[in-house]
């Protein structure tokens, strides 16, 4: 059919998601990769493609697809979806938006056995942890299923911190109906259908806001605990506390306790005392924020926070669902509905903005970058204090690829003067400098931007996951 341009117009205002895809394919596009991408779209909730238009947003034109209606026709005989195309002009320039429907609620699509997700601007095999998710999509989370019991609203009050949740959003403590109204809204609680005064505690509404998981026997083991090594050795710890109450009820206590423990730096100038920490507490706060989004309910285990002379760890059960040289421009939240709430009350950053402002706020620092360590069940983001002199090779090379993604997540580029502003070299180090970027680059991570190529002056670099 005949497209909008006002439509494609919204689009390019917008930036490519998990919905949204631009592909130049300006002579042609590879029909399989056409029918993976509409697997993984129709498995992110349904989304569009739009050809003829490039990563960057111009309007390049396509010859691909030259019989839409026969390319719908075959799309739906090779994985069973009704997608639609929209043909229009834009300056003489032919542009195909390609709908796709979302799949069946418990039901992913697939190709070829097969099933795919978007993983960046690639496509790659989808994980067994999404898949199973997406199985299950209909019946209700961990998070939505009730702890056991039913309680008045006065006995809810002492197991959960209402108070609490009005503090953190800014608001006077109301009446009582507008308080069960709003906890019924946020889904913490669900009022039983046999009697109108009785109400469950959901867990989502457990882990946000009790008073003491040690209440709740499904979640208690899910407490945030703190723990400060006299060395490097776990089995000589000189502070070790367990926090067993909400995320959001004892989040602050939490990173107030993290900043006490902290390594601190003096110094004296003009005879006043400058104290200052090797480690963003701003960094460590979206860290550990996430490693409560992100944790695995299915796990076995609760969020461990380990802070060393050296280092910082924090570690969640559950391995991450995308990879984590990705976890920069993807943005994918194992537990929507506890990242929601986090965020109303103010404890989270927006959606996928966490890591982006943890690595802002070490770059300002110019120390190590995190370190992301997957193990068997767990999740690990390690954290050092080390500057450029104390890094080797792999580690220069890692901070390098983490700036290049935060560049590009800006719409910027990794240049050799902007990585020796991140690292605090002087530019008698560019030689220094180009070392580490020329390692990225062999290792695969990052490229250099076809535009620049043989001008070593003004030579920029994308992330590995901008390549077309």
């Amino acid at each position: 059919m005949t497209g909008d341009i006002d439509r494609l117009r919204q689009y390019l205002a917008g930036n490519e998601s998990r919905q949204l895809e631009f592909k130049s394919a300006t002579t042609q596009f590879d029909s399989t990769k056409l029918m993976r991408y509409c697997c993984a779209l129709s498995c992110e909730g349904g989304g569009t493609m739009i050809f003829g238009v490039s990563d960057d947003k111009r309007i390049v034109g396509t010859q691909a697809f030259s019989d839409p209606a026969k390319t719908e026709r075959d799309i739906y005989n090779r994985i069973g979806l009704r997608c639609t195309f929209e043909t229009l002009q834009s300056n003489g320039k032919r542009v195909l938006i390609l709908h796709i429907p979302r799949s069946i609620i418990g039901h992913p699509t697939s190709y070829e056995g097969q099933y795919w997700m978007r993983s960046g601007e690639s496509l790659e095999p989808m994980s067994p942890e999404r898949l199973r998710e997406l199985l299950n999509e209909g019946t209700p989370s961990y998070l939505d299923e009730n702890e056991p019991g039913t309680y008045s609203w006065d006995e809810i009050k002492l197991l959960l911190a209402v108070e609490r949740y009005y503090e953190l959003i800014g608001s006077r403590m109301p009446g009582e109906e507008t308080q069960i109204r709003d906890f019924l809204r946020m889904h913490f609680v669900e009022r039983a259908v046999f009697d109108a005064s009785l109400f469950y505690i959901r867990r989502l509404g457990a882990i946000t806001l009790a008073r003491s998981l040690n209440d709740f026997p499904d979640i208690e083991h899910r407490a945030i605990r703190v723990m400060r090594l006299r060395g490097t050795s776990i089995t000589d710890m000189v502070f070790d506390r367990v926090y067993s109450k909400g995320y959001a009820v004892v989040f602050d206590d939490v990173i107030d306790q993290i900043s006490a423990l902290l390594p601190v730096n003096e110094d004296f100038v003009g005879g006043l005392r400058d104290e200052h920490r090797d480690f963003s507490i701003v960094a460590v706060r979206e860290i550990v924020a996430n490693a409560c989004v992100h944790q695995d309910f299915m796990e076995h285990g609760g969020i461990d926070v380990t802070i060393s002379s050296q280092r910082i760890t924090v570690s969640n059960p559950g391995i991450p669902q995308i990879p984590t040289n990705r976890f920069v421009d993807e943005v994918y939240e194992r537990n929507e509905s506890l990242a929601e709430a986090l965020r109303i009350l103010r404890i989270c950053e927006k959606r996928g903005s966490g890591i982006d402002r943890a690595l802002e706020n070490i770059e300002k620092q110019q120390t190590d970058a995190p370190e992301f360590i997957v193990r068997t069940r767990s999740t690990t983001v390690e954290l050092r204090k080390g500057r450029f002199e104390n890094m080797g090779m792999k580690e220069r090379v890692n901070a390098a690829y983490l700036h290049c993604c935060l560049q590009a997540a800006k719409g910027e580029f990794l240049t050799n003067s902007s990585l020796r502003e991140r690292f605090g070299l002087p530019k008698s180090k560019t030689a220094v400098t180009s070392q580490v970027i020329a390692a990225a680059v062999d290792d695969g991570l990052i490229f250099l931007d076809p535009a620049t190529k043989g001008s070593r002056r003004t030579a920029r670099y994308l992330p590995f996951y901008h390549r077309d």
